[in-house]
């Protein structure tokens, strides 16, 4: 059914903030989810232009997921276009499922709304500036996860097409099925109407948290904190795929157990204002790892990089190691690659071989 001036002016809001119902997705949003069309990232999602990084790497690292331990691959490089659209769709329908509480998802796409001068008075009572988009949105109400996948399967060009809305239908899509009161709640304590775009356009972590979690929180760490009275909220359970940042080597975030020991191991990195995914095939081998010891690989993908070859980093953690006292260097020196630091979040002074590729500076 359609949207609706006011919810369309509703979610135009909590994407953008105060008076967001003036704002529209810049030209870098308008992307959908395609692949690459290198040799072994076949399974990669490709971003155009910078800012949507965020909704990207989150949708990739679910389709990862779904590649590796729900078909239960041993490898993701080399698969056809058909394996890719129904890893992209298993993988959007999870995240739409989760975000609706796995009761009811609401799954927005393009609609063909023609505006009534009642809805053009409504626009301009609420300042609404049309955006050829939002306005024009057709919801699907889906009470089961088959049917969520079936409604994104029957309209996969609205989110295929390479210069068309996906990402933010996806965005739009996630934001519907949790429901816009229960993101100011998400939120937490904060003054005036939360906003779910970064800085510069870029997603924010509450964007990204809707995405990996289901709810719209602000923060990392694992469940809520209470300071002085303000409720600081947290991850409320264990995720399917994890999170690990540059931020938290800087000592300026905090990744609870909850995203850093995700279910699945996937996870999406947040490095220097952009997000990436780094994946292992093996879940076994990073588990025995992690618990008392040894060597993994690490898969790396980012979809902006113009990456176009498979980068393969070996780990090797040693827990005697791991216990050691943080050493501090000094940032302004440090040479080492930041992706690097952000595996050291979780595997801390692990020994980390790029395998031949240049590191990434």
């Amino acid at each position: 059914s359609w949207i609706g001036i006011q919810e369309a002016a509703d979610l135009k809001a909590m994407v953008f903030g105060e008076g967001g119902a003036r704002s529209t997705f810049n030209a870098a949003w308008m992307q959908g989810f395609f692949p690459s069309q290198h040799a072994g990232l076949e399974f990669g999602l490709v971003q155009t232009a910078g800012g949507p990084c965020g909704v990207l790497a989150s949708v990739q690292a679910y389709m990862l997921r779904h590649l590796l331990f729900v078909e239960n691959r041993f490898d993701v490089a080399g698969i056809n276009q058909a394996t890719f659209q129904r890893a992209l769709f298993n993988g959007l329908a999870d995240i739409l499922w989760q975000a609706g509480g796995e009761k009811a998802a609401r799954v927005a796409l393009s609609g063909g709304h023609s505006m009534t001068g009642e809805d053009q008075d409504r626009m301009r009572s609420l300042k609404y500036k049309q955006d050829g988009l939002t306005e024009t949105l057709s919801v699907v109400t889906c009470r089961s996860r088959a049917e969520v996948l079936d409604t994104l399967t029957a309209h996969q060009g609205d989110f295929t097409d390479r210069a068309g809305p996906g990402v933010p239908l996806v965005l739009y899509s996630a934001m519907l099925s949790r429901g816009l009161e229960n993101i100011k709640t998400d939120v937490g304590t904060m003054e005036g109407t939360p906003r779910l775009m970064g800085q510069h356009d870029y997603c924010s972590q509450e964007m990204v948290n809707l995405l990996l979690v289901g709810r719209a929180v602000a923060n990392a760490f694992d469940g809520d904190k209470d300071l002085d009275g303000m409720k600081l909220t947290g991850v409320h359970k264990r995720s399917n795929v994890g999170l690990l940042t540059l931020f938290e080597h800087y000592e300026s975030m905090e990744v609870g157990s909850r995203l850093k020991d995700p279910i699945n191991p996937v996870w999406v990195v947040c490095s220097e204002s952009h997000f990436s995914v780094i994946f292992s095939c093996n879940a076994d081998e990073v588990e025995a790892a992690s618990a008392s010891g040894g060597s993994f690989d690490l898969h790396y993908y980012d979809e902006l990089a113009k990456q176009d070859e498979p980068i393969r980093l070996s780990v090797s953690y040693d827990l005697a190691k791991a216990s050691d006292p943080k050493v501090i260097l000094d940032h302004s020196k440090d040479m080492t690659p930041p992706l690097e630091h952000c595996i050291r979040t979780k595997w801390s002074h692990s020994e980390v071989s790029w395998n031949g590729t240049d590191p990434i500076l």
